[in-house]
């Protein structure tokens, strides 16, 4: 706007050069050609000319000129096809956005282009212009002064203005500018994400160039807008944040930090549960094997002692040493063959059922074994019970209680494992089992591995046969 005004004054000195050159020569003709006209003050004009011609005056004009009117709220700017003008009027009627009116007044260009002294009148009502759309790089070159412009930058933050405007701080393009929406309530008329620094927005509001180099926020310029409406989400701010991404990490260091928590405690917890594993091979071994070579011993001891004075006794001993010996071989073997099997991944039924075809081909009884439910994972000292526990029944209801059939099942439950081995033998009072007392140690030893894994014995015996039923939690 200012561009113009200078190249007006520019062709004016021009103009009364060519004037004095042709006065000089006697060319009154000359002088009717170049000659600017004379300005008419009842003639309307539009605001490009109202503007040129106030440049080749000393004092203000008197201007008549018609526009829409495009803001209203602290000032009045009006706007046609050639540019816009800010009014400071004497008295104004009703006047709305949009309204066609009137203006008649003094124009002058100092400090910025302006009406002043101007009687509005409004002519009808109208629409409002569309806004020229320019990027922020354009706004801030000052050709579209006063224009009602539309342009998209992304929220720096905001800030009050005055009593109870808001100022948004923006950024787009090269420049950095800013947005005065002077509303009484703006906080509440604007969306949550509209106000958010990182929103991309569209702004529409009236053209107000910085000229000075300096000023209070470094905008090159600023955009009065008349409603919150002219403020228009684009893109609402990226999630990706700053702050978010600080958090991000954060969490990621403390997920990191607890997967590291969470390792080392699984590691342990697969140590403890090796140790433990090798504690109970080792106590098993203790109480099987050492304990037979510890008998062995005695009986042999024995034995050498009597040979000479009681040949026969001698004999007996070592006859029973010769059963520790074999006993000892055969714990032995099933020790090494349970974990042979827990290598293997077998299931405590593959046990059982090797078991149960050993005393086939050995006996006459007629043995059925029974598996249900998914096989759960059980340590060596739980599997190594339980089969001893399952062999010792059998034993018993096959050499003890001449069962002619046995039933023998092993029921996988969620959190263990249900066994029952029932036959159909002569049974026996159950309340008086038989104990070491009596020369008969397997139901105590039962009783004393199903303790030592935390298990349910439960017992049950009359005339038709004897049920053994042990419950264990892994």
């Amino acid at each position: 706007m200012f561009a113009r005004a200078h190249m007006t004054t520019v062709r004016s000195i021009l103009a009364a050069f060519v004037l004095c050159l042709a006065w000089c020569a006697g060319l009154p003709m000359a002088l009717a050609a170049v000659s600017p006209e004379r300005h008419d003050p009842s003639r309307l004009q539009s605001i490009e000319s109202a503007i040129q011609a106030a440049g080749f005056s000393p004092s203000a004009e008197h201007v008549v000129i018609r526009g829409i009117v495009t803001s209203s709220r602290h000032g009045i700017v009006i706007e046609d096809r050639t540019g816009a003008i800010e009014v400071k009027p004497i008295a104004t009627e009703h006047i709305s956005l949009g309204d066609e009116v009137e203006v008649t007044g003094k124009i002058s260009l100092q400090p910025e282009p302006q009406i002043q002294q101007a009687e509005m009148r409004r002519l009808w009502g109208g629409s409002m212009p569309l806004p020229l759309s320019i990027t922020p790089d354009q706004a801030a070159d000052g050709e579209n002064e006063l224009f009602l412009v539309q342009t998209v930058a992304e929220l720096v933050d905001f800030g009050p203005a005055g009593l109870t405007g808001l100022r948004l701080n923006l950024r787009g393009g090269h420049q950095n500018f800013s947005a005065v929406l002077p509303s009484d309530n703006p906080d509440e008329e604007l969306s949550a994400k509209s106000l958010q620094p990182g929103a991309i927005l569209r702004i529409t509001g009236i053209l107000v160039v910085n000229h000075g180099l300096n000023t209070s926020h470094g905008d090159a310029f600023s955009l009065q807008l008349r409603a919150p409406e002219d403020i228009e989400l684009v893109e609402p701010p990226s999630w990706w944040t700053r702050a978010h991404v600080l958090l991000l990490a954060g969490i990621a260091a403390l997920l990191f930090s607890l997967g590291i928590i969470a390792y080392n405690h699984i590691r342990h917890s697969r140590y403890r549960a090796v140790a433990e594993e090798r504690a109970n091979i080792a106590r098993d071994l203790h109480d099987t094997l050492a304990q037979g070579y510890a008998g062995i011993t005695l009986q042999l001891e024995a034995a050498q002692q009597m040979i000479n004075r009681d040949p026969e006794r001698a004999a007996a001993l070592l006859n029973e040493a010769l059963q520790l010996v074999r006993h000892s071989r055969d714990e032995s073997h099933l020790s090494i063959d349970i974990l042979r099997s827990l290598s293997r991944n077998d299931r405590l039924d593959v046990l059982v059922a090797r078991c149960v075809q050993q005393l086939r081909s050995s006996s006459d009884t007629i043995i059925e074994q029974q598996v249900t439910g998914d096989a759960s994972v059980l340590s060596y000292n739980m599997v190594n019970n339980l089969f001893r526990i399952v062999q010792e029944a059998l034993s018993n209801a096959v050499h003890h209680a001449r069962a002619a059939k046995i039933v023998v099942r092993v029921c996988y439950q969620q959190r263990g494992v249900l066994l029952e081995i029932q036959d159909d033998g002569k049974g026996f009072d159950p309340q008086r089992i038989p104990g070491p007392e009596d020369g008969h140690f397997g139901i105590v030893g039962m009783r004393e591995r199903c303790a030592a894994i935390n298990a349910h014995f439960q017992l049950e015996s009359a005339a038709d046969g004897t049920l053994v039923r042990v419950k264990a939690e892994a």
